[in-house]
């Protein structure tokens, strides 16, 4: 990152390092405002941030709708640069579906429209927490599910995310802080996830923002988070979740937060828990959801998904060696316990234990371990929500295995029987890739690209395969749209114009890449004018764009 202050010509390292500290300083600051917890990420680097779009006069209340989803838009795209989003698609999407029907129940209570945009992502650490970010974006960390053993208690959490977001908190907050920069709103997020690589920076939040962002805070993300909280338990029960989720998560969240004092989970630090405010929701429940057959109909039990992706997460939370060998003798340990439980149990132990034997590359004992699970998932009948897991699980082994006998074997079996499954499908054009029927894999990863438009790593298969069929001008033309999703628009620009010189597209291939080429030039030149004028009305910080991580810019 090269950082330039104005009205200094000094180019020293050391005027650098001090310009990017108080960037960072100034941003962890307003990410206690934002409601974002610093994420355990020391590998990552700031991205670009000179380039999200002014947002007005600081004298507006709030963000307009606009505003808050462009700037939530280029805040993704800024995670997905930066490895922050984790890639794990069935979990995602499983998530998705059931918030889907959160989405519903908030629209028929008037809470929000049905076509307001919202996306839900995950975030692989260890920490319990969630958060909401402009525009609908939501964001789940993978410790928020693996310690709630109730699929009503995440979905708890999600609701109240989405009553942030209905609520419009997010835009009345910028509005109430008068935070029109930018920079400082860009800075709020993005320096949050390089705070755990620069003790300089976590220094600055003690000496410069923590007393001013609290004090700011607290008066209004009270409301906040009462009327939050509200919501969420409405939208619950409307959706057919047990309400009592909410309760029971609050009171697993303060108990840790007992055990480890200061050290309290995240979502602790970022959504303050009060006695008032549990005193609140209990008192909601017992009005509202305490009159006699009011929970008969609340979803009390566990999907099977849940279950196995629990069991999944759990597995491969650590996937360092010693990680996934304790996580391989814990699901050894609970099989001798409930050898004689029922196949619900026993199924996703075997399932989370063979996705660990996978990254110990331990081929037979995972074969043996999906085997063992699918037969517990249908004794259990629960394959209508498992099935795509274990066709996935199979297909990876074979891929990860380099075993092209058996990735065709599945490919026979598993192909138009999970064509809505992402990562089933995505697991279908790495073993084409494997038994090298290309033309198969092509068409399937056209497909894909279609149906799922914004998966960074379909966009990179459908690359991969016309790469290996010799089609260059469709290969560049598949990166090109997996560097435009996370932002990078001069290097889809540039992998455009390699496509362009290709020579071997024909005529309906070339009319698309011109035609997208014009479209992506525009926006990078509004990107460019938006970043100029946003430079100039903040007339602190401009931050020179870098490229993704791992994004070759030259002709492969």
């Amino acid at each position: 990152m090269i950082v330039r202050m104005r009205r200094d010509s000094s180019n020293s390292l050391n005027t650098r390092a001090s310009a990017t500290r108080r960037l960072m300083a100034l941003g962890l600051a307003a990410s206690l405002m934002l409601g974002v917890a610093p994420l355990a990420q020391p590998q990552m680097r700031p991205g670009s941030i000179d380039n999200l779009p002014s947002l007005g006069e600081a004298s507006v209340d709030e963000l307009s709708p606009a505003a808050e989803q462009r700037l939530g838009d280029q805040i993704f795209q800024e995670f997905l640069r930066m490895g922050v989003v984790h890639d794990d698609p069935e979990t995602t999407d499983f998530l998705s579906a059931k918030a889907m029907t959160l989405l519903q129940a908030a629209s028929s209570l008037g809470h929000t429209d049905t076509n307001r945009p919202f996306r839900f992502f995950l975030v692989k650490d260890a920490t319990i927490n969630a958060f909401a970010l402009p525009g609908g974006y939501i964001g789940t960390h993978t410790g928020l599910i693996t310690a709630s053993d109730k699929e009503s208690e995440v979905m708890s959490v999600l609701a109240h995310e989405i009553g942030h977001v209905t609520q419009r908190h997010i835009a009345r907050m910028f509005g109430q802080q008068r935070q029109s920069s930018a920079i400082m709103i860009a800075a709020a997020v993005l320096a949050a996830m390089a705070a755990s690589a620069s003790p300089d920076a976590a220094m600055g939040v003690l000496s410069l923002g923590q007393t001013m962002a609290m004090r700011d805070q607290l008066s209004f993300s009270r409301d906040a988070e009462r009327e939050a909280d509200r919501v969420g338990i409405q939208i619950l029960a409307e959706s057919g979740y047990d309400p009592r989720g909410m309760s029971s998560m609050f009171e697993r969240l303060s108990q840790a937060g007992r055990v480890y004092d200061n050290n309290a989970p995240a979502y602790l630090r970022t959504h303050p828990l009060t006695t008032e405010r549990i005193a609140d929701i209990q008192g909601r429940l017992q009005t509202d959801f305490a009159k006699p057959g009011k929970l008969v109909l609340a979803r009390q039990t566990n999907s099977p998904g849940f279950d196995w992706l629990r069991a999944k997460l759990l597995a491969t939370a650590n996937s360092k060696v010693d990680g996934l060998r304790s996580a391989r003798l814990r699901a050894e340990s609970d099989l001798k316990e409930f050898k004689n439980a029922a196949p619900a149990k026993r199924g996703p132990i075997l399932f989370g234990a063979a996705h660990a034997a996978l990254l110990q590359r331990d081929f037979a004992a995972a074969r043996s371990l999906a085997d063992e699970s699918f037969a517990q998932a249908q004794a259990a009948g629960a394959l209508n929500e498992t099935a795509p897991f274990i066709a996935q699980l199979r297909l990876r082994i074979a891929v990860v295995a380099g075993d092209a006998q058996e990735a065709a074997r599945w490919i026979q079996e598993f192909s138009g029987s999970f064509s809505n499954h992402r990562a089933v499908v995505r697991a279908l054009i790495e073993a084409q890739l494997l038994v090298n029927t290309l033309d198969q894999a092509s068409a399937l990863a056209r497909s894909a690209s279609q149906q799922w438009p914004q998966d960074p790593q379909i966009w990179t298969l459908l690359a991969r395969v016309e790469g290996a069929r010799g089609r260059l001008a469709e290969q560049h033309a598949a990166l090109a749209e997996q560097y435009a999703l996370s932002g990078a628009l001069a290097a889809a620009v540039e992998q455009l114009t390699i496509a362009r010189k290709a020579g071997d597209g024909d005529f309906v291939t070339m009319s698309k890449i011109d035609s997208r080429l014009t479209v992506l030039r525009a926006m990078l030149r509004q990107e460019q004018i938006e970043r100029q004028q946003s430079a100039k009305h903040n007339g602190l910080v401009s931050v020179q764009e870098n490229p993704p991580l791992g994004v070759p810019l030259h002709r492969p």
